[in-house]
């Protein structure tokens, strides 16, 4: 949805169709959006940000995954011990405006890390095996919040090389700033035919099939050719534009009642691939 259309239930209420306003809330959420700021050099530390080094506190250790051995028949191939990347840090002052539902914590740091895997490290099944060196590090990604002082944070270099299977150098650093918007589910796969074209029909100036936002955000629904559907109970938390090469979205997910206890250590992991 163009950010500057009026909210598709606002515009149904407007012109009177308060049935189907009521109808299509059932598909609408609330997001926070987030906007990439124009490259600056040397950003403060603590602001919100992609890729670069993380800003940490000295009691949270910079994420690793583990080096395994992968098996593939025959063959085998050694991947050492790797530092994780930042993709995404957030100083949660800078988004409470935006968080209409107070979903997410608003003091401290969120941090979204990713080693550039999209498969467990540490699996056997009829095809092969990857045997973790520390199944206890087997964690491709993770996400941390710090709830302290953000005045004693330090960027902080990674331990390790990245993931020789995928990088040699760090994400580009980029400033992030937010905003709040609302993301709709795709309404021709929940509306029946004749309420969709009639929607249609009441909306001409609007796109319905698309009237999800399809850029980095936090909540809403996943967008992208092969999404990840969301389960019941279950929150998109963060949805990131990677496109590279065959890549495209990747997606943490969270469920809801880890979300209300502010519990991120088993956001879960999804991504978008032709």
């Amino acid at each position: 949805m163009k950010e500057t259309e009026k909210d598709f239930v606002e515009y149904l209420t407007e012109i009177g169709q308060t049935d189907f306003a009521n109808q299509v809330c059932n598909y609408r959420r609330n997001i926070i959006q987030i906007h990439l700021d124009k490259e600056i050099p040397n950003i403060p530390v603590g602001k919100s940000k992609y890729g670069g080094y993380p800003d940490l506190p000295p009691e949270i250790p910079y994420p690793t995954m583990s080096g395994y051995t992968e098996k593939r028949g025959k063959q085998k191939k050694r991947y050492e011990a790797c530092a994780m990347q930042l993709v995404l840090q957030i100083h949660l002052a800078d988004l409470a405006a935006y968080d209409t539902e107070n979903l997410l914590p608003h003091t401290g740091m969120l941090y979204f890390f990713w080693s550039g895997e999209i498969a467990p490290i540490h699996i056997k099944n009829d095809f092969y095996e990857n045997i973790a060196d520390d199944p206890s590090h087997a964690d491709f990604q993770k996400v941390i919040w710090y709830d302290g002082d953000v005045s004693r944070l330090k960027r902080t270099k990674p331990p390790l090389p990245y993931y020789s299977k995928y990088f040699t150098e760090t994400f580009e650093e980029i400033p992030a700033h937010f905003s709040s918007n609302t993301d709709y589910e795709n309404l021709g796969y929940v509306l029946d035919r004749e309420a969709f074209d009639t929607l249609a029909e009441l909306a001409p100036d609007y796109d319905i099939d698309n009237l999800s936002c399809t850029s980095d955000k936090l909540f809403g629904y996943p967008t992208g050719g092969n999404r990840s559907s969301l389960h019941s109970n279950t929150h998109l938390l963060l949805q990131y534009d990677y496109s590279e090469g065959c890549l495209w979205n990747l997606y943490w997910l969270i469920a809801d009642a880890d979300l209300k206890k502010k519990d991120f250590s088993k956001t879960s992991f999804a991504f978008d691939m032709d």
